[in-house]
């Protein structure tokens, strides 16, 4: 049973005033990961990594200069141990100082966190009852079926006067609250999307116990598509428009949720925000779902054709801005300024039906604002544009988003590498939510990566969730259950309401926000610093609430690094392998000879294995000039053949595979989308042609994939000739 809320009150206090010397992420590092500790600055330079198991130290280094962080008002010093890579369980020592929680130095170090930040959705749903089998001992009644909602009278409509009864069922609690929200709730799915989108082989084989797994659909859609069920509810078949939010008048007290359904729901009013949230979350399920087609028939064209109708309906109610209405009292997600919704809906939808109108309407032309958050979403057009971009139409100027997305990223690197605590935080990002802020930041950085290598854009991603694991002034792991010191009470009314002592653990707690909303109805702040103004207290909203749009970075971060940190046998990021690694597959992977029936068989190895990964891909064979094999798959266009002919004329006139070129280039520190000497309009170096060579013969032709993210298209050509020709697993 919970202690009495004034024991909670006092015990935060004093956890806050005692934060550990030493700040470090609690969980731990990929091997090859940058690996960064705060300390004091004081009398001692140097500091030791000591082996738990045998007590030894196996490094020591120097602590960097004295460095003022202005959010915290702490001088410190940085202590660097990247260095270490041998697996184990280490700590960090400074003379005269407690010693650091401990950590982990393993492979794919955020593998548990990231399946509990993905259950964390389960544990917010709304509709059903969470049985012991799944939900163990946070096993609860259904809550808020909302099979029988009201339309408010700001929502009335001819087809649905003020009091008609609609259902829109599933979906998840926004937050601490019992309340579901369109804003919140969009790109919270979207950021799930995403993640699997961009990492599909990680999410393949992350089960995580919810009543979906093992369906054949990975369980990270399973989830989203709870949610994406209740967002075409809340859509008005009639017009299109999307009601703002589904919610009781005021707040329920802080009691279970099947204990919080006297009163009467509500859907409000429709916006011109929610409109376009939805159309560009809906875009974006409607490509995901694709290759789920066979389970789900109609799903994905039912999505897209959603999407466009809100479109249509945001273009005839542009300025239909929300505000609360009298007597409603709950989350108002108010956005006034609609330019980034506009972007995001129009680069989602012209990602997925490539129709130009929708990138004419995106407004290229446009930046990008310094923050995400769920009122500032074009960085998120330009995350998606930027993964889409090798098979985007003509129309699509591909060097600009790939510009955009690393001018961002440039700014967030230089704000960390300027930064006392080595993160990309600043003052003004200590906002409501602020640990969200930094893995909103870790994700743009990660997508950048993904576009051009660059070790300070990994670096600053990775420390990003080392500040939400530990590496921050009040020396908290801000995720419940994870970490050595983390928030016992988080402001979520079925933690609270629950006669368990321990919260659900995977929720992203707030983090300090210096605004201090709450600051009337809770204890004093230990401090009005911004990196310092947090209360681990029920009462504290402010800073200590969870959020469904906060916990979807933290899915698609620890998704990142760790996917990103897997290696292969040489030691190298299989994303971005080395050039000697490039060049040994080339060499291995060769012919004694190749006949029209090589062709077929390897042709349809490649068919195989995409259908086998659920990918939608156009596979072409060429030998001296001849096309031997030539297949599209469902849901490719002739934008993939023209690829298809870009790529292998750069196989043809270097000998290189199109990736091999790809790396050389960027390597060097050079444009591969503007390399001298090679006209764009024929050739491309993105990931996907390898040259098909004979033993004695030479270079004679190409083999060609087109569809995916160019690593990977590279990949899947790699996989299916080493398959067929038996080669090293580890090329």
């Amino acid at each position: 049973m919970k202690a009495p809320l004034f024991t909670l009150l006092l015990s935060g206090a004093a956890a806050a005033a005692n934060p550990p010397a030493v700040r470090v992420n609690q969980l731990g590092f990929a091997p090859a990961a940058s690996k960064v500790a705060v300390v004091p600055a004081g009398a001692a330079k140097q500091f030791a990594v000591i082996d738990t198991a045998s007590g030894k130290a196996v490094l020591r280094g120097a602590l960097g200069k004295p460095s003022l962080w202005e959010p915290s008002g702490e001088t410190v010093r940085i202590a660097d141990f990247s260095a270490l890579r041998a697996p184990g369980t280490y700590r960090l020592e400074v003379a005269g100082l407690a010693p650091s929680a401990g950590f982990a130095i393993q492979p794919a170090p955020y593998r548990s966190l990231n399946a509990a930040a993905l259950k964390a959705y389960y544990f917010n749903r709304s509709g059903t009852a969470l049985d012991a089998r799944h939900a163990g001992i946070y096993a609860r009644g259904a809550g808020h079926p909302d099979d029988k909602v009201l339309v408010h009278a700001t929502a009335a409509s001819i087809g649905r006067p003020a009091g008609t009864v609609i259902a829109a069922p599933k979906g998840w609690y926004d937050a601490g609250d019992y309340n579901k929200y369109m804003p919140s709730s969009g790109i919270a799915t979207f950021t799930l999307l995403a993640a699997l989108e961009h990492f599909p082989r990680y999410f393949q084989d992350q089960e995580v116990g919810i009543p979906e797994s093992g369906n054949g659909i990975p369980d990270i859609l399973d989830e989203a598509l709870w949610n994406l069920a209740w967002m075409l509810a809340m859509q008005d078949p009639a017009d299109g428009g999307v009601y703002h939010k589904l919610t009781n008048l005021t707040f329920d007290a802080m009691v279970m949720p099947a204990e919080a359904m006297a009163a009467p729901r509500y859907v409000t009013a429709k916006s011109t925000s929610a409109a376009l949230n939805f159309a560009a979350t809906m875009a974006v399920a409607s490509r995901v779902m694709t290759p789920y087609e066979h389970k789900l028939p109609g799903l994905s064209a039912r999505m897209l054709a959603a999407a466009e109708a809100a479109w249509r309906w945001a273009r005839a109610n542009p300025s239909a801005t929300f505000k609360n209405p009298d007597g409603v009292l709950t989350g108002e997600y108010g956005d006034q300024q609609l330019d980034d919704e506009w972007a995001w809906a129009a680069a989602e939808l012209f990602i997925s039906t490539r129709q130009d109108d929708y990138y004419r309407a995106f407004k290229p032309a446009q930046g990008v604002t310094s923050l995400l958050e769920w009122d500032k979403l074009d960085a998120l057009a330009w995350m998606s544009l930027a993964h889409h971009r090798a098979s985007l139409p003509a129309i699509a100027d591909r060097a600009l988003i790939a510009k955009r997305s690393g001018e961002h990223a440039d700014n967030l690197a230089r704000a960390w590498k300027a930064s006392g605590y080595r993160v990309a935080m600043r003052a003004p990002d200590f906002v409501w939510g602020s640990g969200a802020v930094a893995l909103n930041q870790s994700m743009l950085l990660l997508q950048a990566y993904r576009i051009k290598p660059k070790d300070d854009y990994l670096q600053a991603a990775q420390s990003g969730l080392d500040y939400v694991l530990g590496r921050n002034p009040l020396g908290y792991s801000f995720v419940t259950g994870f970490g050595q010191r983390t928030p016992l009470h988080p402001h979520h009314r079925p933690s609270v309401g629950d006669q368990v002592a321990a919260p659900i653990p995977g929720f992203l707690a707030g983090g300090p926000n210096p605004m201090q909303q709450d600051k009337a109805e809770c204890p004093p702040y230990p401090s009005k610093l911004p990196a310092l103004a947090y209360l681990d207290h029920v009462c504290s909203y402010a800073s200590n609430e969870v959020a469904i749009n906060w916990n979807a970075p933290l899915v698609y971060v620890t998704a990142a690094l760790d996917e990103l940190s897997r290696q292969d046998g040489n030691g190298m990021d299989q994303q971005h392998p080395s050039l000697a690694a490039l060049a040994r597959q080339e060499q291995a992977l060769q012919f004694d000879s190749f006949t029209s029936a090589t062709a077929l068989d390897i042709g349809m190895q490649l068919v195989k294995m995409a259908r086998a990964a659920g990918k939608s891909v156009a596979i072409d064979i060429t030998r001296n000039g001849n096309q031997l094999f030539y297949h599209g798959m469902e849901g490719t266009t002739r934008d993939h053949a023209d690829w298809i002919r870009r790529k292998s004329n750069l196989v043809n006139r270097t000998g290189h595979s199109s990736f091999f070129v790809h790396t050389q280039v960027r390597s060097n520190g050079g444009d591969h989308d503007n390399i001298p000497t090679m006209d764009t309009r024929d050739f491309a170096a993105h990931g996907g042609s390898f040259p098909l060579s004979v033993r004695g013969a030479g270079h004679v032709g190409t083999i060609t994939v087109s569809g995916l993210p160019g690593p990977e298209d590279h990949q899947l050509v790699v996989d299916a000739l080493k398959a067929y020709l038996k080669g090293d697993p580890t090329l």
